[in-house]
This record gives C-alpha cells, sequence and structure tokens, in this order.
C-alpha cells in the first residue's frame, strides 16, 4: 500500500554532556485502501510522537531515555494507541569515508497488554563529495531496522522491518532534507505480512539553527 510520511527532527542542547531530541511524523495514505472489511478513501493512517533526552558519553558513544505516542490504524480498522518508554545505546564509527550507526533500543509497552521490544537499526551516511558533508552539497543515507519482541514466546519474534534509502541535502539556514522510499513490513503470526511502501520526506534541524539566522 502506497503512502506519504513528511517527518521531522529536532535536536537541542542542555549542556555539554546532554541533549535532547523531539521526533514526528504523520503518515497519510492518498489511495482507496480496505482494511477488515472497512473502506477508506484516503486517510491518515499513522500520527507518531517521541521525545527524549541523551547522555553524551564520548564523540561516538550516547545512551538515551525517551517517550513514544502512537496513534494508527495501517493495517486495521481499529485505530490503535501505543504509549512506550525506552532506553537506546549508540555506536557511530567512520566506514568507506561515511558514518555507520549501530542502534540498540529497548522498548517497554505500557498498554492495557504490557510487552518488550528490542529493536536494532544499522544506518550509514556518506556526503557524495569527499569526506565531510559541508553546506549545499548532498549526501546519501541509508538504514535498516528490525523490531524483535521477546516478551513472549507465543507471538512472533520478528514483528516488524523498517527500510529506507534516500538522498539528502545540506541547507544554508534550515538543516538538512531527506527525501527517499520507506518501507514498513509488519509480520503476522500467521506467517503473512502486511506492507507500507511510503515516500519520506524529513526534515533534520538542531539548535544551531538559530545561531546562525542572527
Amino acid at each position: 500500500m502506497p503512502g506519504i510520511i513528511p517527518s521531522f527532527f529536532y535536536k537541542g542542547k542542555v549542556n555539554k554532556r546532554f541533549d535532547y531530541n523531539i521526533f514526528t511524523s504523520c503518515t497519510f495514505i492518498p489511495v482507496k485502501s480496505v482494511e477488515q472489511g472497512k473502506q477508506y478513501t484516503t486517510r491518515f493512517s499513522e500520527v507518531f510522537l517521541q521525545s527524549s533526552i541523551i547522555y553524551k558519553y564520548s564523540k561516538d558513544v550516547n545512551f538515551a531515555l525517551g517517550y513514544t505516542y502512537i496513534a494508527g490504524n495501517s493495517f486495521s480498522e481499529k485505530v490503535e494507541t501505543q504509549h512506550q518508554i525506552w532506553q537506546q545505546a549508540i555506536v557511530e564509527h567512520r566506514i568507506f569515508k561515511g558514518y555507520m550507526l549501530h542502534r540498540f533500543r529497548l522498548i517497554e509497552n505500557i498498554n492495557n497488554k504490557p510487552s518488550i521490544l528490542l529493536n536494532y537499526q544499522i544506518a550509514f551516511e556518506k556526503p557524495l563529495q569527499g569526506r565531510v558533508l559541508d553546506v549545499k552539497e548532498f549526501y546519501f543515507s541509508f538504514f535498516n531496522e528490525a523490531f524483535l519482541n521477546v516478551s513472549s514466546f507465543q507471538t512472533k519474534f520478528y514483528t516488524a522491518d523498517w527500510a529506507f534509502i534516500g538522498i539528502g541535502y545540506k541547507t544554508p539556514n534550515a538543516g538538512r532534507i531527506e527525501v527517499g522510499p520507506l518501507v514498513q513490513t509488519i509480520f503476522n503470526s500467521n506467517n503473512n505480512h502486511s506492507t507500507l511502501f511510503l515516500l519520506q520526506i524529513l526534515w533534520l534541524t538542531d539548535y544551531t539553527i538559530h545561531k546562525r539566522k542572527k
């Protein structure tokens, strides 16, 4: 099922050791679709809000605590709401003249049916010119994220997978813009799967944008 997912990411600074992040997205399905017998013309299938506080252990390692709110019905008639709290560790390193990121996130769903997920994301970013991304330059961006259910052996272990590949651009005064296909796959317990083929438009910015505008 095709769709569009405009997204926004902001990184703020608390002090030398701590940052905070805010991320939000809204998935829009512009075509007719049928989910569990209910027909839709066009619809917003998911709203995603996330905030976190980050501890910068070193240049290449950081830890975070966060909260996520999700309301959606991408593959169901009823809108399902999720409240999640999570902890994560991120390790970055240079490779192939770019940066690779490994993110390990432990998620606790605090709904009527609590569950624990382990997410692993591997990401890679590389400037298309040289080793350092400068203003008005393009870059390549990729990530793959696996969603693993570690709370129960009665449900499917590998529950979902997200994959993105795109091109980004560093603007002079507004941060970075990334555009590319995002494929979200949900694996059901009966060995079937449901997939969204989304065009992600992501705006990434941080606290330094205010300094540049002065």
